[in-house]
């Protein structure tokens, strides 16, 4: 079964509620790094905590239709962000 990255949680929180939706939906996936995550458990992924979000192939696109919400709040907290990941000024 060939699976595909398709989004990173920024929360352990957010994780939660993602492996929940793929559930309801009956997508096949893996939270990689779920399970590192517990040994540094904090409100931010960092490269220690960070999780990964896989999805079978053929489900990629509906698992991405699903995330849509949640990536472009994404995309939007990255662009407020300042030089190296800094909050930004608004």
């Amino acid at each position: 079964m060939d699976m595909t990255p398709v989004y990173t949680p920024r929360s352990e929180s957010e994780a939660a509620v993602i492996a929940s939706m793929m559930q309801a939906y009956g997508i096949d996936f893996v939270m990689q790094g779920g399970a590192f995550s517990t040994m540094y458990p904090g409100p931010v992924s960092t490269s220690l905590n960070a999780q990964v979000l896989l999805v079978r192939m053929d489900q990629a696109d509906v698992a991405r239709e699903l995330l849509a919400g949640f990536m472009e709040e994404s995309e939007q907290a990255a662009s407020k962000a300042g030089p190296e990941g800094a909050p930004g000024i608004a």
